[in-house]
């Protein structure tokens, strides 16, 4: 028996159903000639005429009779699983989110409190690091939020916004430069600005380089709406088989307008 395609099989219930290709055909809101053209093509392939014409219609043959319980339910079972996945928040266990470190402290509690507004889930927030990637990989992390970037393609980025870059502190004190893990451990972004300056602090804490302030500067990313100096893009991130997940469009629709309230 040749392979028969979900349509065809389709036409095959509502004939049985229906007694007619007349009215299979208005079940189907297909023509009468599409349904009588793939009833010929099921006799060929079944090897059966699996309906004989009567003065009270279509009735089926004993081998019409055998398949068509079978073949609805084997239809239902298909049409179930291709349903959307169903999601409720209140039924997570765990939410597991990374944030680039300039991020943490202006969006990370707001972020909590949103997702606890939601969910009973544990929350587990936590810095960008250099195996976040293989975290998200591995769905140990469900997204982050980090800078766009050329990344690995089992990745899936997703632009929010623009940041751009201003000294932060004292302009008289030492340049502090301020590292957060995949961005700027390798390169200088302020000598775009300032070609002379050469850091005489370096750290990897924002909390720490937010209390030299008061005494030294850094280089930092804002958002504001004129983008002059090094724009930036900032997203948010996952694995690119889960792009569709509920669980993850629900995170980037909770997690994108406060982002964008930076």
């Amino acid at each position: 028996m040749k392979k028969l395609d979900l349509n065809s099989l389709s036409v095959f219930i509502s004939l049985y159903h229906a007694g007619s290709t007349q009215k299979a055909a208005l079940q189907l809101n297909r023509s009468q000639f599409y349904v009588s053209k793939i009833l010929s093509k099921l006799r060929e392939e079944m090897s059966d005429p699996l309906f004989v014409r009567t003065t009270r219609g279509l009735e089926p043959t004993s081998y019409a009779n055998n398949i068509a319980p079978k073949l609805k339910n084997a239809l239902a079972l298909i049409d179930s699983a291709l349903e959307p996945e169903s999601f409720d928040p209140l039924s997570l266990d765990k939410i597991t989110i990374h944030l680039a470190a300039p991020l943490i402290i202006p969006i990370g509690k707001v972020m909590i409190n949103k997702i606890r507004q939601k969910t009973p889930a544990v929350i587990e927030l936590r810095e960008w690091n250099l195996h976040s990637e293989a975290l998200l990989i591995d769905e140990q992390v469900d997204i982050a939020i980090h800078v766009l970037m050329d990344r690995p393609q089992s990745l899936y980025q997703k632009k929010i916004m623009t940041v751009s870059g201003h000294f932060i502190g004292n302009r008289q004190g030492e340049f502090v430069k301020t590292i957060f893990d995949n961005y700027n451990e390798h390169r200088g972004m302020y000598q775009s600005l300032d070609a002379e300056i050469r850091p005489s602090i370096i750290v990897d804490n924002q909390c720490l380089s937010a209390q030299l302030m008061d005494e030294h500067y850094t280089y930092g990313l804002a958002h504001d709406k004129e983008k002059l100096n090094t724009p930036t893009d900032v997203g948010i991130i996952c694995k690119a088989a889960r792009r569709n997940a509920a669980k993850v469009q629900w995170l980037m629709t909770l997690c994108t307008p406060i982002l964008r309230e930076l």
